[in-house]
């Protein structure tokens, strides 16, 4: 593989494969709780520190063992890792983490420790799986982060904790309306990744026909 694609490879967590908007995994903890910036932050924070902890750290597990074996230790591990997690998102933001907190226990058992670290992460040589690991990671922090600006200026009239205006819709706090904030996401982020690999096609067609 040359550097070129494999660059490619690597960015792939960002939005052609964005976990949130275009695999719709690790969804539940932005539907409902991402309603401010702040929530963003606890959220994405604490899917940093749990994940990729547990993805480095799970790497050294001997591929020898059963598979049902490796994962029940992947769990195992991002449950020791939840414990500093939450100890140090209590610190830092008491109020917002302790009104999370259901969301970042759920993140122990997320899709990216579960089903990436097989099909994908561990196919890797380390230094690749490390930078293509946090790629997914920036991946769900923007969903996350774009989420709850949103919704924050919706639902209080305030953008990364500062009042600017009236509430100009205050049911955008609701689960109802997380859902379909993420669902338009995911479709303008579908859109813009097709509309980009049919322009790629048709470059690569003209230069083939050029040649």
């Amino acid at each position: 593989m040359n550097n070129k694609t494999s660059g490619k490879f690597r960015l792939d967590g960002l939005f052609r494969q964005n976990i949130v908007l275009m695999s719709g995994l690790v969804t539940a903890p932005i539907i409902v709780a991402a309603t401010t910036f702040e929530r963003a932050l606890v959220l994405t924070l604490s899917f940093l520190l749990i994940s990729y902890s547990s993805i480095i750290i799970c790497r050294f597990i001997p591929r020898e063992i059963v598979y049902t074996v490796r994962i029940i230790c992947y769990v195992g591990v991002a449950a020791v890792m939840y414990i500093p997690t939450a100890l140090l998102m209590n610190a830092l933001f008491p109020e917002t983490a302790s009104a999370v907190s259901i969301y970042i226990e759920i993140l122990v058992v997320n899709s990216l420790i579960l089903a990436k670290t097989e099909s994908r992460f561990y196919l890797m040589p380390l230094k690749e799986m490390a930078l293509d690991a946090l790629m997914y990671i920036l991946g769900y922090a923007i969903a996350a982060f774009a989420v709850g600006i949103i919704r924050e200026f919706l639902a209080f009239g305030s953008l990364f904790g500062l009042r600017v205006c009236d509430a100009p819709m205050p049911a955008a706090k609701t689960t109802f309306f997380g859902f379909i904030l993420v669902g338009i996401l995911a479709a303008v982020c579908r859109g813009v990744t097709t509309r980009r690999r049919k322009r790629s096609e048709s470059s690569g067609v003209i230069r083939k026909g050029a040649e």
